[in-house]
């Protein structure tokens, strides 16, 4: 972990008060906003979810839509934000960034199926920017993942929607959790049309020490391959043409391979400690869909492949330095060069091309710099000002050069630090890159810039009890949205969101939490006053988590958390339906021998996912009508798997 390193709102407290129970405070998290929140291995084993991309849902106000199928990314929405596919959420492996520059699906796209979950060590959730070396795509806000493996072992299982997994888990007895080696296998058909997948993964890690520093390399290798049951038409659910799990032929589906190594020595003492890390990659990545059917195309229909390949090279070095008790000094720099290449072009049904239309070879290098002064002003005043600038250069096939530079000033002040009231107040600029397809034909090219603030307070007010609550607003320069149409994301203007954020936990034991939050959010373009389509104004979760809970010489680990997800607007005034979710994981342990279930959609619910408006044809032997016509994604549907673990 790092050194925000224990639950928020739950860690340990520096002195037991007096009767014997855990006082609930941040006294060992240098927090610096309200609303953040990290993970240990505990916690995250007690999250439901079968990928790593689900332990993003720990982020307060944060829902994901999984409308792609098990295997595409991602669609992410964040405090009012529809973030797309990763184009709002920043996203590093222990300072590797995973955010794609250019992809040919979405800019900043970000796909986290390829990290294995039994090696997710530790999560820090930033909701905002204002962390100092938040950089390109930290709008509404960034996560950061800790490699390790703390239990080897060898785990099978299976589920009611057709699918197995087998995972091998190593590492020498003597060894720290960087050192590992773990292969995993998941495959299903899933529930209804469209939905079967094949994963593979493999990843290997070396740790120790050289010299007096620690030092460690890891490295990572995927390839996927899923179907996508795209978007029904509401009207055609309605009349019974279709089935609430079925897919229209031709609906998608796509590959995914995936390989990212890095390296990195660290090191220091009391007063000053130093990292540097390189890193490299590969990626692959090609994707069907159809969107609006036949209303473009009444004799090929509307289908469009989507083919992408990069690399991606990287540097980063940061330090810590405390000349004093009351100052301190962070700094980093960071270099990333990406080269690209993609092609997109018109299929049938058949999966057949038969236009060519488009194709891209660029380069892309992002330059930046980092630095911040933690400082006591009093000993109830800690005040970080920081500073953030990078420069974005774009080469496009060879011939065209655009570059953009930003600087993003962030400022963190806390009162009362770890006391039973602290008051947090933070302002962050985030940014956005620009995309290589619209970095025109050289000098300036756009960058999307968004300026946050957040009020926000934490409480203890009683041992085991802890409230927060946080208002925040964000102005964004260019909002970007997806048009099932052109089936592209497109720039669509300046807007401002305000919100409230705000969670309890109760700790009735140490291995126990009980939490909720609720995040309300409203989101409208500048110039019109107009809702933002598509990102949930309301979001309210509800969990009960048992961490490695003893039970006599036993341990049960579990998580049940129910979502509320409110109405979202619609383009034309129209709203989507909410919905009420809960899933389910436990895991009871006996010995070296663990059994787990996991339920998805426990209440049975028949949810959607996602609602859009837009105009489409599925019948090529009906007339094309533009107007637009209601259209959804199914939630995930109810499924069951069991698994049984032979710890080593």
């Amino acid at each position: 972990m790092t050194a925000w390193a224990s639950l928020v709102w739950c860690a340990r407290a520096s002195e037991p008060p007096a009767d014997g129970d855990v006082l609930v405070v941040e006294a060992d998290r240098k927090n610096g906003a309200a609303s953040e929140r990290s993970l240990d291995h505990d916690a995250i084993e007690a999250t439901p979810g079968r990928s790593t991309d689900d332990l993003l849902s720990a982020m307060p106000g944060l829902h994901q839509s999984a409308h792609g199928g098990h295997g595409k990314a991602y669609q992410y929405f964040l405090r009012g934000f529809d973030a797309v596919h990763g184009a709002d959420i920043a996203v590093d492996l222990e300072g590797v960034p995973l955010n794609e520059l250019s992809n040919v699906h979405a800019h900043g796209y970000l796909d986290l199926h390829f990290i294995p979950l039994a090696l997710v060590e530790g999560v820090d959730l930033h909701p905002g920017a204002w962390q100092a070396d938040a950089g390109d795509f930290a709008i509404a806000g960034s996560a950061s993942f800790t490699l390790g493996l703390q239990e080897p072992g060898v785990t099978l299982g299976g589920g009611t929607d057709t699918s197995g997994v087998a995972t091998i888990a190593w590492r020498p007895a003597a060894a720290s959790t960087g050192t590992f080696l773990v292969g995993d296998v998941d495959m299903g058909r899933g529930v209804g049309d469209a939905r079967d997948w094949r994963q593979a993964r493999v990843g290997v890690g070396v740790a120790g020490d050289v010299g007096g520093a620690q030092a460690r390399a890891w490295a990572l290798v995927y390839d996927g391959v899923f179907a996508s049951p795209g978007v029904l038409r509401e009207d055609d659910l309605l009349a019974g043409e279709v089935g609430f799990y079925d897919a229209y032929p031709g609906s998608g589906g796509g590959r995914s391979t995936r390989a990212l190594g890095a390296a990195s020595i660290s090191g220091g003492g009391a007063r000053a400690t130093g990292r540097l890390s390189v890193w490299a990659g590969y990626r692959a990545l090609a994707l069907e869909q159809n969107f609006t059917g036949w209303y473009d195309d009444e004799v090929h229909g509307d289908g469009t492949v989507q083919r992408h390949q990069a690399g991606t090279f990287g540097v980063d070095t940061r330090g810590w330095w405390r000349p004093g008790s009351r100052l301190a000094a962070e700094a980093g720099a960071t270099a990333r060069v990406e080269p690209i290449h993609q092609e997109e072009a018109a299929i049938d049904t058949t999966g057949d091309v038969w236009e060519e239309r488009a194709t891209l070879t660029a380069v892309q290098t992002e330059v930046g710099a980092w630095a911040a002064t933690p400082m006591r002003v009093t000993p109830w005043i800690d005040v970080t000002p920081a500073v953030r600038g990078e420069v974005f250069l774009v080469d496009v096939d060879g011939a065209a050069t655009a570059w953009a530079p930003v600087v993003a000033p962030k400022l963190a002040v806390v009162l009362f630090r770890g006391s039973r009231l602290t008051w947090f107040a933070n302002y962050g600029r985030g940014y956005r890159s620009p995309d290589a397809r619209g970095a025109g034909d050289g000098g300036r090219a756009p960058v999307a810039l968004a300026d946050g603030v957040e009020l926000g307070a934490t409480a203890t007010p009683v041992n085991r009890l802890a409230l927060r609550a946080a208002g925040f607003a964000t102005f964004v320069t260019d909002e970007i949205v997806f048009d099932h149409v052109e089936a592209r994301y497109l720039a669509t203007g300046t807007t401002r969101r305000v919100g409230f954020d705000g969670g309890i936990v109760v700790r009735p034991r140490d291995a126990l939490r009980i939490d909720a939050d609720i995040t309300w959010t409203d989101g409208r373009y500048a110039a019109t006053g107009e809702p933002i389509p598509y990102a949930p104004r309301l979001l309210v979760v509800v969990g009960t988590y048992a961490e490695a809970l003893p039970i006599g010489p036993h341990a049960l680990t579990a998580g049940l958390r129910g979502v509320v997800l409110g109405p979202r607007p619609l383009p034309g005034g129209f709203s989507s339906h909410p919905s009420v979710t809960a899933d389910l994981t436990s895991t009871l342990s006996v010995g070296r021998w663990a059994v787990g279930l996991e339920v998805d959609n426990a209440l049975g619910a028949r949810w959607r996912d996602g609602e859009f408006m837009f105009p489409s044809r599925w019948d090529p032997t009906e007339p094309a009508a533009e107007l637009p016509v209601r259209h959804f994604t199914a939630g995930t549907p109810t499924a069951a798997r069991v698994s049984l673990t032979r710890r080593f």
